[in-house]
């Protein structure tokens, strides 16, 4: 039957339909059952999450295509993650660029106007060829899709792991605004509805929600990726838009095809659709083809049976196919008809529940190797190693790429700060920022889930902003694996503990497992988050000047496990714990420094360590001095010091250092000078000694673009 199904699921199916189903119902169930549409290993855990709030309007309970919330003056912001990974596997540049016009799609369906992207990409070893033919394809495409719809690409992350050799990792989310009021639902609560399809059906993309739900198999599996074209998708955009307060519902066509569309849209109700009636790229399709292809670019609207001809002759004016298929109906029974003829009929209860899977868990055993101490590394092999590594280097290569200012709102760009900000229409700032570890999750996925949402959260306050609402992705390898199952769970559980601490509710997001190499081998646990906040008054533009003092907000620890630094060298550690309240409170005096223009620079403490961090400003032109004696910390050692990645810290450079010290202390927390900027640029000078990181700027600011070239 070439489907994805358990043998305890056909039997669950037989047992519950009491008949046989023809190929054709397997294949919708195929779809829909997939764990790509139907979370059938997580969706139980995913409940866990805080997701209430004053300013929720569509979250996660209500299962719709994205999430809102209130922004206040009437507006909204709607929020989604999506992940194309096996896609961007086999065809990097169609993967990539149909993620980005799946995310917007989603968004639109909303409603609402898409203002921003952000992606995080992990690929693997830039050394070997095919990574770097992945990454400048995944770029391309990103690029290509973004800059043709209008749509600006205004930050993200780009890291590199050989655990991602076959396997990349391409996240896209997206922002959108709407006016509260105007908010459309992707789902119906009435039979009688109209059925209206916008676009055109091929053959591309078939068993795409199936093969995102199996390991890669190394196999050619190219028709299984949709073909990107994004000038279709932008009349999608506005005719969509165009509409949206004429319909009674809108969903986007994505995994699964129109075989999940109608059923996710019927919620719990019947449709019938017309198979006949469904425009076609290709001639003399497979009608089974044609309920599960997943081409882009398409649309489903329920409409009332009075505004039909309104809403086609919208797309008429795009001379954009539109068409009647069928309709909401109240038997509770999805069925497809071909030229009148019952091919499909199954009952929605069925397909909306499928079983759900709570497979063994087993903490993963530590690796027997030999570590090393990190007093035996020495200081210069270091600082050289880590500041070099290619996660730490500028991504302009990329964001190049990308039209980042098209609709002139983007106030902070790309690579400037540690988050991007653009402008709202009802004059508000938003900032957003994604973030992932896999180190430190291959370490303790607990700690990591906390962690990487405190990381988001402080990247929002480093340009003056406060988190307010977050999506996650959790990425991961075969969930029936035990050790694998486990991480995921402990993420969940790290992820859940620091929503509720922050008070920032958590209105969708994705699971995506099976994420393996060639050789069987899983990826690292990869949960990411993606936060958005209101700059609370003024937001911060980094800029640095000589003789500004160095401030260290927070307190250093030496824990060195799952960072940049033991990742290379091998260090044995204890691994970083999340202290959420070091990281509010330090979050609450950096933006209130903001606010009082008391700092110039800030930038929240995280990979590569207070060294990077210090690097960062050097980048700029300058060189600094610093004492490591004055830095509040549980060691003495330099090199733990310098590359120690705990959170609750910030650098920042200000003139009026006193002040900073003296808030801090009313607050609870620690913060002393810990030096200064001078013109010895490229100098970095850590007590009596001068090491000269000259190369290594040059270094930061062309080696992608240098590496590539070779792509």
């Amino acid at each position: 039957m070439g489907i994805n199904l358990l043998p305890i699921e056909i039997d669950e199916i037989r047992k519950r339909l009491r008949r046989e189903p023809n190929e054709a119902e397997w294949k919708v169930i195929d779809a829909v059952w997939s764990e790509h549409c139907s979370y059938k290993s997580s969706k139980i855990f995913l409940k866990s999450f805080y997701m209430e709030g004053p300013n929720v309007i569509m979250g996660i309970k209500d299962w719709q295509d994205a999430g809102a919330v209130d922004i206040g003056d009437g507006w909204a912001i709607v929020v989604k993650v999506e992940s194309h990974n096996h896609p961007s596997a086999i065809d990097p540049f169609n993967g990539a660029a149909t993620g980005v016009g799946g995310i917007i799609r989603d968004v639109i369906s909303k409603g609402a106007k898409p203002i921003a992207l952000l992606d995080m990409i992990r690929v693997g070893d830039l050394t070997l060829s095919k990574n770097r033919w992945l990454l400048k394809n995944i770029i391309a495409g990103i690029g290509f899709y973004g800059n043709s719809i209008g749509v600006p690409v205004v930050g993200g992350e780009l890291a590199f792991d050989e655990m991602y050799n076959d396997n990349p990792l391409v996240d896209v989310a997206c922002i959108g605004v709407v006016r509260r009021d105007k908010i459309v639902p992707s789902v119906v609560n009435k039979p009688g509805l109209k059925l209206v399809l916008a676009g055109l059906t091929g053959i591309d993309g078939l068993g795409g929600a199936s093969f995102a739900s199996r390991k890669l198999s190394g196999e050619d599996e190219i028709g299984a990726v949709q073909i990107a074209d994004p000038f279709a998708g932008k009349i999608i955009l506005d005719a969509t838009l165009e509409i949206a307060d004429k319909v009674e519902a809108i969903k986007d066509l994505g995994g699964g095809g129109l075989a999940v569309a109608v059923t996710e849209m019927a919620n719990g109700l019947g449709v019938i659709v017309d198979i006949e009636k469904i425009p076609l790229r290709v001639k003399e399709m497979n009608p089974i083809d044609i309920i599960i292809s997943e081409t882009q670019e398409r649309m489903l609207y329920a409409v009332k049976e009075e505004r039909v001809n309104e809403i086609c002759k919208t797309f008429e004016q795009y001379e954009y196919p539109c068409s009647v298929i069928g309709e909401i109906t109240g038997d509770k029974t999805i069925r497809f008809r071909y030229n009148g003829k019952e091919i499909v009929s199954l009952p929605s209860e069925l397909l909306l529940n499928p079983p759900r899977f709570l497979w063994s868990i087993k903490k993963k055993k530590k690796e027997l190797k030999k570590y090393i101490s990190s007093s035996d590394i020495e200081l210069e092999k270091a600082l050289h190693s880590v500041l070099s590594h290619p996660d730490l280097v500028s991504k302009e290569w990329a964001y190049s790429q990308f039209d980042y200012e098209v609709n002139t709102s983007t106030v902070i760009k790309p690579g400037e700060a540690d988050s991007s900000v653009i402008l709202l229409p009802n004059g508000k700032l938003l900032a957003v920022k994604g973030d992932a570890n896999p180190d430190l999750c291959d370490e303790d996925a607990y700690e990591c889930g906390k962690g990487i949402f405190a990381e988001a959260y402080r990247n929002l306050a480093s340009v003056g902003a406060k988190g307010i609402v977050a999506v996650d992705h959790l990425q991961f390898g075969d969930p029936k694996k035990p050790e694998v199952y486990y991480s995921f769970l402990e993420a969940i559980r790290g992820i859940g503990e620091a929503s509720r601490f922050f008070n920032i509710p958590i209105v969708g997001g994705k699971v995506s497992f099976y994420n393996e190499n060639s050789k069987g081998k899983e990826i690292k646990p990869t949960p990411l988050i993606v936060m958005a906040g209101l700059v609370k008054d003024k937001f911060l533009r980094n800029k640095v000047e000589e003789n500004s003092y160095i401030v260290l907000i927070g307190y250093t620890r030496g824990e060195l496990a799952g960072s940049l630094l033991s990742k290379i060298f091998g260090i044995s550690s204890e691994v970083p714990k999340a202290r959420l309240q070091e990281d509010i409170i330090a979050s609450e005096l950096v933006i209130d420094s903001i606010n009082n223009e008391k700092i110039i620079f800030a930038k929240d403490i995280n990979r590569g360590g207070l060294a990077f961090a210090l690097f960062r400003m050097m980048t700029y032109g300058y060189g600094v001095h610093i004492n490591t004696r004055d830095i509040l910390s549980d060691t003495d050692n330099i090199i733990d010091v310098l590359f120690s990645e705990n959170g609750g810290r910030f650098i920042v450079l200000t003139n009026d250092p006193q002040w900073i010290i003296d808030k801090a202390k009313s607050k609870g927390i620690v913060a002393s000078v810990i030096g200064k900027v001078n013109k010895d640029s490229g100098v970095l000078s850590l007590n009596e000694i001068k090491i000269n990181l000259s190369n290594l700027i040059n270094y930061y600011f062309n080696f992608l673009e240098e590496v590539m070239k070779n792509g």
